[in-house]
């Protein structure tokens, strides 16, 4: 396989000192091929009823995604899940051509699938005012068109091991359920464990960090019980006992890091979502695991695309919130205010200790509708323990 290849002779080259490993993580890019949507209007009012996907430039983002894996030069590129839109085959194929591209130029390319990957129901195409049904594929077709890009299934679904350095193995947790059709859910199960257990025999003194889509911890209270994978005390008891100190996921579309019990869950934000985060995983030569979410520059991208793609965002979640406020003579304001926050929040750039948002007149009037169920949301994740959702070192153990 071209990916044992690559490894080899990167082995070769460097051997067995290789000192720093970078890895770069990208999650939740939901690529479209621009075949199944061009010119329709149907396609953009499903977006803007959406969470803000910026789907309709996915061309743009992977390009810029490819620059940006030049420009970090990292040692690996790990994508833990949600590739496609809602798993059309078309656009597996044609986001599998970029990863081409990336590990042409020297990058070896690892990818898990998630939720809107496998078994998709719902995948579709547009063409004008109507939508069609369009393949979508099966594990065994997800397998063989990424087939360059993970390995052969070792453990529970399409569960490997990305050897990425001779000092950093990611062990690929597939959790999610895809039996008859696609899940929301994850679920960890005891042929997980069992592998990973075997992974860890094999694996020997080399720092493990494992991976998967669905969330190993609740990063947040609102999404404790619909992105958590079920059975997730079970991984984190593996990573506890084999010290296993950093978990790479996604799903939630926000990036936040949680932690539990000394094993650190890092959320990458949605690379489809303003501000297209990726992060990267260095493992330092004294063992240090660093964790640092990053964003596309605005040269990787065409000119205007960030605050295009910002005011996008912003004013989906504008209009959403504005439902909740109907008859409210502040509506607007309040609208405003929480789109704001929503934007810094999913960004990983609100911290409940920064004093301007409640400080801002629209804050009160949000106080003053406590009532309102989205208030319930919002004061809900105001009073989340401030922290670093952007940036972790954690010391060798």
């Amino acid at each position: 396989m071209r990916r044992g290849l690559i490894a080899a002779l990167l082995l070769a080259l460097l051997g067995t000192a290789l000192g720093e490993t970078r890895m770069m993580v990208v999650t939740d890019i939901h690529y479209m091929a621009p075949s199944l949507y061009a010119d329709s209007g149907l396609f953009l009012r499903a977006l803007r009823a959406g969470d803000g996907k910026y789907t309709q430039q996915s061309d743009a983002l992977m390009e810029a995604l490819c620059a940006a894996v030049r420009a970090e030069s990292p040692d690996a590129l790990i994508v833990t899940g949600d590739l496609s839109f809602n798993g059309e085959r078309a656009s597996h194929e044609a986001l599998a051509g970029y990863f081409a591209r990336i590990e042409a130029a020297g990058v070896p390319v690892w990818v898990l699938p998630g939720n809107h990957d496998i078994n998709v129901t719902a995948a579709r195409g547009f063409r004008g005012e109507e939508w069609y049904a369009t393949d979508p594929v099966t594990p065994a077709q997800f397998s063989a068109i990424y087939a360059d890009f993970m390995r052969p299934a070792e453990g529970a679904n399409l569960s490997y091991t990305a050897e990425v350095s001779d000092a950093l193995w990611v062990p690929m947790v597939d959790a999610a359920f895809y039996e008859g059709g696609a899940q929301s859910f994850g679920v960890f199960l005891s042929a997980h464990r069992e592998w990973l257990e075997s992974v860890t025999a094999r694996a020997g003194a080399r720092t493990l960090v494992t991976a998967s889509h669905h969330n190993l911890l609740a990063q947040t209270e609102f999404a404790r019980d619909t992105f958590v994978m079920l059975g997730s005390d079970a991984l984190l008891q593996f990573d506890r006992d084999h010290g296993v100190r950093l978990h790479l996921s996604g799903h939630i579309h926000a990036q936040h890091i949680a932690e539990a019990g000394g094993v650190t869950d890092a959320a990458t934000g949605a690379f489809c979502t303003w501000p297209h985060r990726y992060a990267l995983v260095t493992l330092s030569d004294d063992g240090a695991l660093t964790y640092a979410a990053r964003v596309l520059e605005g040269d990787q991208l065409p000119e205007g695309f960030l605050e295009e793609s910002r005011a996008w965002t912003e004013a989906i979640h504008r209009d959403k919130i504005a439902a909740y406020l109907e008859g409210i003579p502040e509506r607007d304001d309040m609208a405003d205010y929480a789109a704001r926050f929503n934007l810094a929040y999913f960004a990983g750039t609100y911290r409940p200790d920064d004093p301007a948002w409640r400080e801002d007149a629209a804050y009160a009037l949000w106080r003053s509708h406590a009532d309102n169920p989205f208030w319930q949301y919002l004061g809900m994740v105001m009073e989340e323990p401030a922290g670093d959702n952007l940036r972790r070192v954690l010391p060798a153990g």
